[in-house]
C-alpha cells in the first residue's frame, strides 16, 4: 500500500464518520416539520442566542425571547420541547446566563444562514427561521471534524502509528457521547470546547518540539477562547508544565533573554476582554456571575454519583473512558508518567468541581456532557494504551474496548427511542435489556 495513502487513512476515516453524522442528522431532522427545532434546543438556545442578540437585534437584554423567539415559525413556543428560559436577572436586567465562546464558533454558519434567508427565501431573517436551524446542524458536525483532526495530530505527536490512530479515533467517537452532541445537540457548548481543547493540546506539543512565536500566540489565544466558552475548562492549562517539563527551563531562559516575548502571551486576553466588554455594556459591570442563584457546594460533592449514577453518570454511559485507567497494569510504562499524572490531576479537579454543582447530573443529557470537553485527555490515555500494550494483550484490550463502545451505542440508540429522557432516570436497565432483546 502506498505509504502516503496509508498515512491519510485516519483523516479519511474522520471524514467518512462526519458524512455519516450528516446523514443521520438529516434522517432525524427532516422526518417531520418540527424536528428541525431540535438543532437549537434547551441549553443550546442560550448559547446560540448570543448571535441574534449581537448581530441582528443589538439587544443584550434578550427581549427578543418574547417578541421573536417564542413566536417564530416553525419553532416558536414549546414546539419540539426545546423552549427554555436562558436568562437570569443581573442588576435588575435580563441577561443570558450562558457564556458566548461557543456561539462565536457558530458565527460562520450563522452568517451563511442569515445570507441565505435574507436573499433566497421568503422567511424573515430573524435568527429563528428554518435555515438557521439547518445550518446549526452543520456547525456541530464541522467542529467534530475539526476537533478530531487536531486530536489526530496530537496522536501523531505521541508516536502512534496509522493503525493505532485509526483505532483510537473509532473508539473515542463511538465510545463517548460526542456523537450525541455533534448530531442531536449541536448548539450545546461541548463539541466546541472539545475542538478548542484538542487544538490547545496540539499546539503545546508543537511548542515542545520547537519554540515558535506562532505556537505561543496560538496557545495563548486558545486559552482565552476556552475560558469564555466554559470558564472551568481553563484548568486545561495545567497540562502545560507536564507536556513541556523536559524543556521548561529552556523556555523560561528564552523569555529571560528576550523579555519582549511575554507580549506574545497577550492574545490570551482578547476573548476575555470581549466577554467583559459585553458584560459592561449590558449590566454596567465588567465582572458578573451570570448564573444567579445556581452555584457550587464544594463541601458536599457528589463524585461517586457523578461517575456511576444512572442519572447521567460518566462511566455508566461511556465506560470506555474508564478502561485505560482500569487496565493500567496492562499498558503503563514509566515514560508515560508525566503525561499520565498531568491528565489525572486535571480530570480529578474537573470531576470534583462539576460534582459540586447544584445540578450534578446536568439536566437532560446523555452521560456527563461536560466531560466531553476533556475527551482529548481520555483519548490520549486510550491511544497510549494501544501504543504501549504488547500485541498479545490486544486480544484482551480490544474486545473490552469494543464492548464498551457497544454499550454506549446501544444506550444512544435507546435514548433516541424514548428511553432515559426523564429525570431522575429510572429506565437505564430497561433500556439495556430491551435494546438487547432480552425478555
Amino acid at each position: 500500500m502506498n505509504k502516503r495513502f496509508a498515512g491519510n487513512i485516519p483523516v479519511m476515516l474522520i471524514l467518512l464518520i462526519s458524512l455519516l453524522f450528516a446523514k443521520l442528522q438529516f434522517n432525524k431532522r427532516f422526518s417531520s416539520g418540527t424536528d428541525i427545532c431540535m438543532n437549537i434546543c434547551s441549553d443550546g438556545r442560550g448559547f446560540y442566542a448570543w448571535l441574534p442578540a449581537i448581530f441582528i437585534y443589538n439587544d443584550y437584554t434578550f427581549s427578543f425571547f418574547e417578541t421573536v423567539e417564542l413566536k417564530a415559525a416553525p419553532c416558536g413556543g414549546a414546539k419540539g420541547g426545546c423552549l427554555q428560559e436562558y436568562r437570569s436577572e443581573i442588576y435588575g436586567r435580563n441577561f443570558n446566563k450562558y457564556y458566548p465562546g461557543a456561539s462565536f464558533m457558530m458565527l460562520p454558519f450563522f452568517t451563511v444562514a442569515h445570507f441565505i434567508t435574507k436573499w433566497f427565501t421568503n422567511d424573515p431573517a430573524n435568527g429563528y427561521s428554518t435555515v438557521y436551524f439547518i445550518m446549526m446542524g452543520f456547525s456541530g458536525i464541522f467542529y467534530y471534524f475539526l476537533g478530531m483532526l487536531f486530536f489526530l495530530k496530537v496522536l501523531g505527536k505521541i508516536g502512534l502509528n496509522t493503525l493505532q490512530k485509526s483505532l483510537t479515533v473509532l473508539l473515542v467517537t463511538f465510545g463517548s457521547n460526542i456523537m450525541y452532541y455533534a448530531i442531536d445537540k449541536p448548539t450545546y457548548s461541548h463539541i466546541y470546547s472539545f475542538a478548542l481543547i484538542a487544538a490547545f493540546i496540539y499546539y503545546i506539543f508543537c511548542l515542545k518540539e520547537r519554540f515558535s512565536v506562532k505556537y505561543l500566540v496560538a496557545i495563548s489565544f486558545l486559552a482565552g477562547w476556552i475560558f469564555i466558552a466554559r470558564p472551568v475548562n481553563i484548568f486545561i492549562v495545567i497540562m502545560l508544565p507536564f507536556i513541556l517539563s523536559d524543556n521548561f527551563k529552556s523556555l523560561l531562559d528564552s523569555f529571560k533573554e528576550k523579555p519582549g516575548r511575554y507580549l506574545f502571551v497577550l492574545p490570551g486576553l482578547v476573548m476575555p476582554l470581549i466577554l467583559f466588554s459585553i458584560y459592561k455594556i449590558a449590566t454596567g459591570h465588567f465582572f458578573i456571575y451570570s448564573y444567579g442563584n445556581e452555584g457550587f457546594d464544594f463541601l458536599h460533592p457528589y463524585m461517586l454519583s457523578f461517575l456511576f449514577h444512572y442519572d447521567n453518570g460518566l462511566f455508566l454511559y461511556t465506560p470506555l473512558l474508564l478502561m485505560p485507567l482500569l487496565l493500567l497494569p496492562v499498558w503503563y510504562k514509566p515514560e508515560n508518567k508525566k503525561m499520565f499524572i498531568g491528565i489525572l490531576v486535571i480530570l480529578t479537579i474537573i470531576i470534583y468541581i462539576y460534582s459540586s454543582w447544584w445540578c450534578w447530573w446536568f439536566g437532560y443529557s446523555f452521560g456527563s456532557r461536560n466531560m466531553l470537553d476533556f475527551l482529548p485527555l481520555f483519548g490520549i490515555l486510550t491511544g497510549i494504551s494501544l501504543k504501549q500494550a504488547k500485541i498479545r494483550k490486544y486480544y484482551f484490550m480490544i474486545p473490552v474496548y469494543c464492548l464498551c463502545c457497544g454499550l454506549t451505542m446501544l444506550l444512544y440508540n435507546q435514548k433516541n427511542h424514548g428511553y432515559m429522557n426523564d429525570i431522575p432516570i429510572t429506565d437505564y436497565r430497561a433500556a439495556i435489556i430491551n435494546g438487547l432483546g432480552i425478555k
